[in-house]
């Protein structure tokens, strides 16, 4: 088989992602796998020619070889950071759940302040942004990064504007996403400021993944962690709250559940799940509604009503306060087409 020698177009951009031990194996793979569906968007759609490239990938560390993510699987850096000789379009920081010992990395931050004038961007995916904070390259910037970490770096960095809610914040030539998957979300953007949305949406189809997501990290946060600490009745209280949002789930009817005054019961939720009750079922309420949303096709005042809300505007006035969209907009972005 003939192999077509690759060429670089005049729009051919480099992408650096800087990587180190223990960092999160979906933060480096899944933004750079939309680079990589991009180019392959742009060969579909005739943008380029099947020989062509428009990003090439770079995975870089201190050293060249294999790098142990915090999940044990090891990936490649290509190339050493203090050997990387090639210009540089795009500079990411990978992240990590234990990102300490990146932050404390001298040389690192010291070839991240070496290149920041020689990039035309520089991001981070998730708790990277901590080691560009500490680097000093986030001052006087709005920024965000992982939802667990935002008070930390606001109360450590607080010349930087940190945006807790954003699923991404560019600033400049500067750019920093939320947890986890909201790299994708941050490099999805930059193809389209790259390519056009035509390019970024192919991607996205491609992959199976939203093209802009409404709302914030906390739609994506609120309810998912708070689950009773240490009793078991309460967790078993939860699942059945998720399973019958549709009931009555007033603290008089939830305290007679589980064989308690109103008020002992309301003290011992919010110690155990740390919301009130109130604020928990509203939550799940809310879930529910955007999974029915999302899996048919039934009007909003059902389904309010088989979720639990007395009716539509009460479920639109959660919406708009929880995820800041309304339930249209939200089913408009989100439902696939059959």
């Amino acid at each position: 088989m003939n192999h077509v020698k690759p060429t670089y177009i005049q729009q051919h951009r480099h992408i650096a992602m800087l990587t180190y031990p223990d960092c999160m194996l979906i933060d480096v793979c899944g933004p750079m796998d939309v680079f990589n569906f991009a180019n392959h968007a742009l060969r579909i759609l005739g943008r380029i020619s099947p020989s062509e490239i428009a990003y090439t990938l770079t995975i870089v560390a201190e050293h060249s070889g294999p790098v142990k993510t915090s999940s044990g699987i090891c990936i490649i850096a290509d190339k050493g950071y203090e050997d990387l000789d090639e210009d540089i379009d795009t500079l990411l920081v990978t992240g990590s759940a234990s990102i300490d010992s990146a932050v404390q990395d001298t040389k690192m931050r010291a070839w991240l302040l070496h290149m920041m004038p020689k990039v035309r961007r520089m991001g981070s995916i998730c708790s990277g942004a901590l080691v560009l904070a500490e680097s000093g390259l986030l001052n006087g910037r709005k920024a965000t990064t992982h939802w667990l970490y935002c008070e930390e770096m606001a109360k450590k960095y607080q010349n930087i504007r940190v945006e807790p809610d954003k699923i991404f914040v560019r600033d400049g030539n500067m750019y920093t996403s939320g947890g986890v998957t909201a790299g994708i979300d941050l490099v999805l953007s930059l193809v389209e400021e790259d390519w056009g949305w035509e390019i970024a949406a192919g991607v996205a189809r491609a992959m199976l993944i939203f093209m802009r997501r409404p709302g914030g990290q906390s739609q994506f946060s609120s309810y998912v962690f708070n689950e009773a600490k240490t009793r078991k009745d309460f967790r078993d209280l939860q699942a059945w709250i998720v399973s019958n949002p549709h009931n009555d789930l007033g603290v008089e009817q939830l305290a007679e559940r589980m064989a308690m005054s109103p008020r002992n019961f309301s003290r011992l939720f919010c110690q155990e799940i740390g919301v009130t009750p109130a604020k928990f079922v509203e939550g799940i309420r809310m879930e529910a509604a955007r999974n029915m949303m999302l899996q048919t096709d039934l009007p909003m005042e059902s389904v309010a009503a088989n979720c639990g809300f007395s009716n539509a505007e009460q479920m639109r006035r959660t919406f708009q306060r929880l995820l800041k969209t309304t339930p249209q907009e939200h089913r408009s972005y989100f439902k696939i087409a059959g």
